[in-house]
């Protein structure tokens, strides 16, 4: 049997809305070690990646955010001082500079976390892709496994059948005959016939 149709898998817009594959207990016994084709595992640690990098980075975004408001705080502090003292001016200078590179690296940080759940749904959609070819080709293969099953069984039915009737056959023939003898021979002589033939 043909494989799924890719193009087609690929377009079916259903696929988008699916949850995280691995982030599902039932994905992991769906397709177990024996089944994960190279193609799965190469989709599954992207994705997982991916949701590792998610994870950094809204870390990162927050502890930037941070140091950024304590920069803010130590310049608003400073500022409140009249004196003019160089060390102060050259600490303001610094932490304004710093400030200015936590703002960009929130900014560049920003876009990237923008960019990283349209990946994570395109790993996560040829993951899915995989894993159904990787379904339907077992399935499609056991259907073929179950043709051949169907057919042996239902000729080993027939000849089961045949060989039941030949055997009741032979069972009432042993039957008619021993009961024949028996009615001719007489009990007594039947019985030590019966005895001399188990030996």
């Amino acid at each position: 049997m043909a494989e799924p149709d890719i193009e087609k898998l690929k377009s079916c817009t259903a696929i988008n809305d699916i949850p995280i594959l691995t982030l599902d207990e039932r994905w992991y016994h769906l397709i177990t070690d024996k089944l994960k084709t190279d193609e799965i595992r190469y989709w599954e640690k992207r994705l997982n990646e991916l949701l590792k990098k998610q994870g950094q980075v809204n870390n990162d975004i927050k502890e930037v955010k941070k140091i950024k408001k304590q920069l803010i705080q130590d310049v608003v502090d400073n500022m409140q001082d009249e004196d003019n003292d160089p060390k102060k001016a050259k600490v303001m200078e610094q932490n304004q500079r710093l400030i200015q590179e936590a703002k960009d690296k929130i900014n560049s940080l920003e876009d990237e976390a923008l960019d990283i759940p349209r990946d994570i749904v395109d790993a996560n959609r040829n993951l899915l892709i995989e894993t159904v070819k990787v379904c339907y080709n077992k399935i499609n293969s056991n259907k073929e496994d179950l043709e051949v099953l169907d057919k042996w069984i239902n000729a080993t039915r027939v000849k089961l059948k045949k060989n039941i009737l030949i055997r009741q056959d032979k069972e009432e023939a042993n039957n008619r005959m021993y009961s024949s003898m028996h009615d001719i021979l007489g009990a007594d002589v039947m019985k030590e016939l019966d005895r001399i033939n188990e030996e």
